[in-house]
């Protein structure tokens, strides 16, 4: 095919100082390079899609037997139970085995609630310092003293607040009044030696 207006125009020119403008043989060649591109691009897409297939099939079966898995039988995961450290239970045990032998028969009593150092002792009660486990007396209050790593400080041992100050490395020694509750009691502390 040939243009109609220049019958006889070359595809190449003889010397490229002629025009300063390309040859109408790149112009189609460029243009045919650049359908090849697209249509191997696409060629390329599709070959992609056909052979992850069966692997988009198989995925999709175990996501749907997960799905029928989970709806069948249990809809709501059952609680479980915490086993709690020793040194946060109290000395219930003790009582009991105490009252147990003095009527030779076991009474039932209502047990005693856990005070907030037993539950974060247990992991029951979520704690400020991750991993810290406070330190809990027989009666469940907190012990004076409180370490975690290398750092001791004291506490109010109702509420096992922190008392401004007192926080150094290795033990420290908790003798200071410490306030309790809104009625601003104070409480002397028993020296603590560790």
């Amino acid at each position: 095919m040939s243009d109609p207006e220049t019958p006889n125009q070359p595809l190449l020119r003889a010397s490229a100082a002629e025009g300063g403008r390309p040859s109408k043989a790149y112009k189609v060649a460029g243009i045919t390079l650049l359908a090849c591109v697209l249509i191997a691009g696409q060629a390329m897409v599709a070959y992609f899609l056909l052979s992850q297939r069966s692997d988009i099939r198989s995925l999709e079966e175990q996501s749907n037997n997960l799905k029928a898995a989970l709806t069948k039988g249990r809809s709501v995961s059952a609680p479980i139970r915490m086993d709690m450290p020793m040194n946060a239970l109290p000395k219930m045990m003790d009582d009991f085995v105490d009252e147990e032998a003095s009527t030779g028969a076991p009474e039932k009593s209502a047990p005693q609630p856990a005070t907030d150092c037993q539950l974060e002792a247990a992991h029951l009660k979520a704690v400020q310092v991750p991993g810290f486990q406070p330190s809990c007396d027989e009666r469940g209050l907190y012990k004076a003293q409180q370490c975690y790593i290398k750092h001791c400080w004291c506490v109010n041992p109702v509420n096992g607040q922190q008392i401004p100050g007192s926080l150094r490395e290795g033990p420290v020694r908790c003798r200071a009044p410490v306030f309790a509750g809104s009625m601003s009691k104070v409480l002397t502390l028993p020296d603590v030696e560790v």
